[in-house]
């Protein structure tokens, strides 16, 4: 007789679930034995819950379908936190099946145990703690039909292993045969504020239009919001935490790269415009608040347009409207007259982000001709995934994305994502996969390599090895004693022998000095069959 974990592998099969990423422990026993009975859907095993976690969120994020991961209790959830956190604030649309003891243990401290929906609630859209049967097709509907608005984000079934191996009887419940209905959503922007926000972009006035990744999630919205910008003469930048680089042209005039993360930084950049409007963006949201703090926003007028009310910031002076983005921002295109003019007013006093001044390509020992010599040689095709951190900067200055869903970094700042979201991306079967990474975000991350092994995913992985945590040191200026603290060496990683361990081959150089010592090792690196990874080791 069937029991509710194959009740529950048959209704994912029935919307297209095809895989669940996972690393089981014993409260998912019930549901190995069912998968191991059937065939639909695959089992995708990972070493350690930051893999299987980065692998479901990399796939989800680059085909916007909503992926399942396995996690395993109290300890199986503690060590997959971090990668739920960076899935929150990418908005991927994952559905965490959480093991749980055995109910009847409950009153008596179990082993495993914990309360695991006061623990997970802070980091998902919504939880369903299953404590009968008879809950879990209708927590399952209702935890679909979330993961299908937009903005996603994970949400979380915690699944007891009695309640899943317990048997179903004969006349269960007909729902779960039947289909789920799709959510569709029909927030659609009016014709009168469609008319509103045309005339404000018609007004002769310094405007700023900052795109959030929200915004361009689908790439038929770009010709519309390039018509936007260039018929409101707006300067466009994306968001401080933009994740994509997908919004207009490279090299188009009115693009200005991404907004800085300091808020000092921020509020110079914005301070010459006089209106400034934000397209699925959190643009209030910055990286540190300096001791004489001042408000941007207070010198401007705000336009804010989203689908979702959390990321309103009601300072004075702002509107906000909440739209369907797709919907707004086609629909303004739209009603916009014919023959808008392509050629951008120039703002004073704002500098081109993508031409950095001189003394801005100054960096460490030739490193800003590595960044440029890696650039060119990324295919526009490829999938660039990006957790370099300290040298994301430099590689930001030469990477010319304009191929949608081509370009990829983490949203939430927990390190140990890049490798397992370009596995998981491989999965797709599709464009070609490269990460870009940190040594230090490659100690958090490189157990996603033995999946991609098993699998013989061409996943390419760059580690830019700069023997310690670069980013923490620029932020402490001319203080080699705490540089110290922060160095990876003494003894330094031996990548050879760690990732041979993970059946990978693996290249080591310090940094290419010609242009042909880089394509050497470039063209081993690229051709493997199955995963590669390159280890360049800046000189300090």
């Amino acid at each position: 007789m069937a029991n509710y974990a194959d009740y529950l592998l048959m209704w994912l099969t029935r919307q297209g679930v095809t895989r669940i990423f996972g690393n089981p422990g014993t409260t998912e026993l019930p549901l190995i034995e069912a998968l191991a009975r059937q065939s639909q859907i695959e089992y995708v095993l990972g070493l350690h819950e930051t893999a299987v976690c980065a692998m479901a969120d990399g796939l989800a994020r680059l085909t916007r379908h909503i992926q399942v991961v396995s996690l395993h209790a109290a300890p199986g959830l503690a060590n997959a936190e971090a990668m739920i956190y960076n899935a929150a604030f990418s908005h991927s649309p994952l559905l965490l099946l959480i093991g749980q003891q055995d109910t009847r243990l409950s009153y008596e401290r179990p082993f495993l145990g914990a309360d695991l929906k006061d623990r997970i609630k802070p980091l998902v859209l919504d939880v369903w703690d299953i404590t009968d049967p008879d809950h879990l097709l209708r927590s399952l509907r209702q935890a679909w039909a979330r993961l299908q608005v937009e903005p996603s984000g994970p949400v979380a079934l915690i699944l007891p292993m009695n309640i899943l191996s317990q048997s179903v009887e004969n006349n269960e419940d007909p729902l779960w045969q039947a289909p789920v209905v799709p959510v569709r959503t029909t927030n659609q922007p009016s014709q009168e504020i469609i008319e509103e926000f045309v005339s404000l972009l018609a007004r002769p006035i310094p405007k700023a239009l900052v795109i959030g990744d929200r915004a361009v999630t689908n790439p038929e919205v770009l010709p519309a919001l390039f018509r936007v910008a260039h018929y409101g003469h707006c300067d466009v930048f994306s968001e401080p935490f933009a994740t994509q680089l997908t919004f207009l042209p490279w090299n188009d005039g009115c693009y200005y790269g991404r907004l800085p993360r300091q808020e000092k930084d921020l509020a110079r950049r914005l301070a010459p415009y006089r209106h400034v409007i934000g397209l699925g963006t959190e643009m209030f949201r910055v990286f540190t608040r300096d001791e004489d703090h001042l408000p941007w926003w207070d010198q401007a007028q705000v336009t804010q347009v989203d689908s979702d009310v959390r990321y309103f910031h009601y300072a004075p002076g702002t509107t906000s409207i909440l739209s369907s983005l797709d919907a707004f921002i086609i629909g303004v295109a739209n009603d916009l007259p014919d023959g808008i003019p392509c050629e951008p007013r120039a703002v004073s006093g704002i500098q081109d982000l993508t031409r950095p001044r001189a003394e801005e390509w100054e960096t460490r020992d030739g490193t800003e001709q590595f960044w440029s010599s890696l650039a060119s040689w990324i295919s526009p095709d490829m999938i660039v995934v990006d957790e370099s951190i300290s040298g994301q900067n430099a590689l930001l200055r030469h990477l010319q994305r304009q191929e949608p869903k081509t370009y990829y970094a983490q949203a939430g700042g927990s390190l140990g994502w890049g490798i397992g979201a370009a596995v998981g991306m491989c999965f797709d079967q599709g464009k070609p996969v490269i990460a870009i990474v940190g040594d230090g975000s490659a100690l958090f991350g490189l157990y996603a390599l033995w999946t991609a092994a098993q699998y013989q995913l061409p996943v390419r992985v760059l580690i830019y090895d700069n023997h310690g945590y670069q980013i923490l040191k620029d932020q402490l200026p001319d203080n080699p004693r705490a540089h110290s603290l922060l160095d990876i060496r003494g003894p330094t990683i031996r990548w050879q022998p760690l990732l041979a361990g993970l059946s990978c081959p693996v290249f080591e150089s310090e940094l290419p000095k010609e242009p042909w010592e880089f394509e050497k090792v470039w063209q081993q690196f690229i051709s493997q069959r199955g995963p590669s990874v390159w280890v360049v080791h800046e000189k300090i």
